[in-house]
């Protein structure tokens, strides 16, 4: 089941199923727990999922260290413009699947070398094929 949370001009965050309001952080703590949710403007009924999510990676990546480094940070930027951009969002939401179907048949990351191996490959076959990709 999906939480719907509601988002109020006052930039507060209820959560309609547990009747309170919640802060960022819980928000963070429900996607790591594998909770879904999606946030709604209280008045227009506004999808703004996406934008909550992404104040969540900026405050995690401020707060615990860069995750993501300056040049990946540009990249996403330049393929978010790129006229391919469908492709490369479907082939980011591949690799990041593959990363976690890796991570999660492994007990204990269940074998952190062999996910890393595998995931490295992975994006080197994805990179090459976007290379031919904008090649053409």
């Amino acid at each position: 089941m999906v939480c719907l949370i509601k988002k109020y001009k006052n930039r507060r965050l209820y959560d309609t199923s547990s009747s309170q309001y919640v802060t960022i952080e819980q928000l963070q703590n429900y996607v790591l727990e594998g909770k879904e949710f999606r946030v709604e403007d209280s008045e227009s009924g506004k999808d703004l999922t996406n934008e909550v999510l992404l104040q969540i990676l900026v405050e995690a990546q401020s707060a615990k260290g860069q995750f993501l480094s300056t040049e990946m940070l540009r990249q996403l930027i330049l393929f978010a413009n790129h006229p391919m951009q469908k492709s490369v969002q479907q082939t980011l939401e591949g690799m990041f699947l593959s990363l976690s179907n890796a991570m999660e048949n492994n007990p204990i990351v269940q074998n952190y070398q062999k996910a890393t191996q595998q995931w490295q490959e992975h994006t080197q076959e994805m990179l090459k094929q976007w290379q031919n990709m904008f090649k053409s």
